[in-house]
């Protein structure tokens, strides 16, 4: 009896290893059809709620500054209490490190792309003039590009060492 009980259970463990024919198990051979990629799944829908949509517009300018856009950037008005001084340019990076407008820190001398954007801006002072950037000479990183936004006559922008001459302070920030 002993010796029919393990005939019976090798069979078992056999037959547990084994698949049954195809034409016993149909279900199996059937494929899932294709899905269509530009077919509308609602679980993507689902998954996508899930993440915060970007806004259209960044919130109100801090007090002291205006608002640009296209990229948004926040630039100082050079109103009072906070007017834009003439300094050399690592006393104006600092200046700007420094600065706090409506509560918010982190401000930071502008790019040399970002200063023709400050021409013909509403609540803008004080624009005509070079302003410093943050941007170095490729060629002599102890010179610093100057831009007047304003003057499309004169050479826009140039180079000059970032100690030689004070120039106009103007701070910017991404919102």
């Amino acid at each position: 009896m002993r010796s029919h009980a393990v005939l019976i259970a090798a069979a078992w463990l056999i037959g547990c290893g084994t698949k049954a024919p195809a034409e016993q198990k149909p279900a199996e051979q059937k494929q899932a059809p294709e899905a269509d990629p530009d077919a509308d799944r609602p679980e993507d829908d689902a998954k996508q709620a899930n993440f915060a949509q970007p806004t259209a517009k960044p919130p109100p300018a801090p007090e002291g500054s205006v608002l640009l856009p296209d990229p948004w950037l926040y630039v100082q008005t050079c109103v009072e209490p906070h007017p834009c001084p003439n300094l050399e340019q690592p006393a104006g990076d600092a200046h700007c490190r420094e600065l706090r407008l409506g509560g918010h820190d982190a401000w930071r001398l502008p790019s040399k792309d970002e200063v023709p954007r400050f021409k013909g801006v509403d609540g803008l002072e004080a624009t005509a003039g070079y302003h410093w950037t943050r941007t170095p000479f490729e060629d002599d990183l102890g010179q610093v590009w100057i831009v007047d936004p304003e003057d499309p006559q004169a050479a826009p922008a140039t180079t000059i060492p970032r100690d030689r001459k004070a120039f106009r302070i103007r701070c910017v920030k991404e919102p």
